[in-house]
């Protein structure tokens, strides 16, 4: 086992033992990940696989990779997120996160399952706690500001700039939007077909730390959704599609090459910049996009499907946040009576 010969987080925490059946493997917990990542490898998304590899090789195994299996706890579990919340940053500046921490504690308790499901570990170690996440606020681009964007990206012939408006009134993800080609758009119908994105992501090859870009079907299977379009947005694509562009050409560069999320960040908070707007994150053209749909009475659940959601109560709870003004206006219905 010289592959986990680090010190077992497990023998600097004091637990009680507690009594259950005998330990039904010897192996070390390192042991049962490197299994684990196997059955994953062909379930879930490449991406979603990356993303689980990083997260155990960065946070999880360095401390309870050499944790032989019969030693391993809920206790030993809830005290190394107690550590990681103290001090878990890579730097030593302070703690992981809750969300982060939370996203530890999924990993390791998807890996017990593994475990008890082939019978080398107790059901009872995954009885442990996680962290509360506390919601975000969401940011919502008020009214005056918004007008200020929009001129901007309109008054360019920028496709880069254009995009950010496009956003506006479609709620694409970035990811979505540097995917986005011209055989993905149908003037005809008035509709955008969502079924592929960009992101980087980390190499999973041991020997190779770099990171690779990926184009992949959407977030989730509900991501890949057809978007109506409003009648003035064809207006304005028609105008911007030239002869020149093929089916696969990138609607952002107008070539056959794609401009990857984050250098298409950049330009984006160039363009806030030179608005003059405070540095909102992209995603809040996504929230801003669900608000106003919402206060012109647009129904949740046809919201809900353009948003490419599960179902409508995720919309409702993580995008969609009334104005102040919006408020108001409710409010005043009272005094109509």
């Amino acid at each position: 086992m010289e592959k986990y010969n680090n010190q077992s987080f497990c023998s600097s925490v004091q637990t009680q033992r507690e009594t259950r059946e005998p330990p039904k493997t010897d192996a070390v917990f390192g042991e049962m990940i490197d299994r684990f990542l196997i059955q994953q490898k062909y379930q879930v998304k490449q991406s979603t696989y990356a993303h689980y590899v990083n997260l155990i090789d960065t946070h999880i195994r360095p401390q309870l990779g050499a944790c032989a299996v019969s030693e391993l706890s809920s206790g030993v579990i809830e005290e190394y997120a107690s550590e990681k919340l103290r001090n878990g940053k890579l730097d030593g500046k302070g703690g992981l996160s809750p969300k982060t921490v939370r996203d530890l504690l999924t990993l390791i308790r998807m890996t017990i399952k593994y475990g008890v499901a082939k019978g080398e570990i107790g059901p009872e170690v995954l009885f442990f706690s996680s962290p509360r996440v506390p919601k975000k606020d969401v940011r919502v681009i008020p009214q005056q500001e918004l007008q200020k964007l929009e001129k901007f990206c309109l008054d360019t012939r920028n496709h880069l700039y254009f995009g950010i408006y496009l956003c506006l009134y479609t709620g694409l993800r970035i990811g979505e939007l540097c995917a986005l080609q011209w055989q993905d758009i149908d003037l005809k119908c008035g509709c955008l077909c969502i079924n592929k994105t960009i992101l980087r992501i980390n190499s999973t090859e041991k020997e190779d730390r770099q990171t690779v870009v990926l184009i992949d079907t959407p977030k989730t299977v509900h991501s890949k959704r057809i978007i109506p379009l409003p009648s003035h947005l064809i207006k304005l694509l028609a105008k911007r599609k030239t002869k020149d562009y093929g089916p696969d050409t990138y609607f952002l560069t107008g070539t056959t090459s794609y401009i990857e999320p984050r250098n298409y960040y950049n330009k984006y908070k160039h363009c806030l910049r030179e608005c003059g707007l405070p540095a909102y994150t992209f995603h809040t053209l996504r929230h801003t996009f669900a608000t106003r749909c919402v206060e012109k009475g647009m129904d949740p659940k046809a919201l809900s499907e353009i948003l490419g959601h599960a179902d409508v109560k995720t919309t409702l709870d993580k995008y969609v946040h009334p104005s102040l003004e919006y408020k108001r206006n409710c409010m005043e219905l009272l005094s109509s009576d």
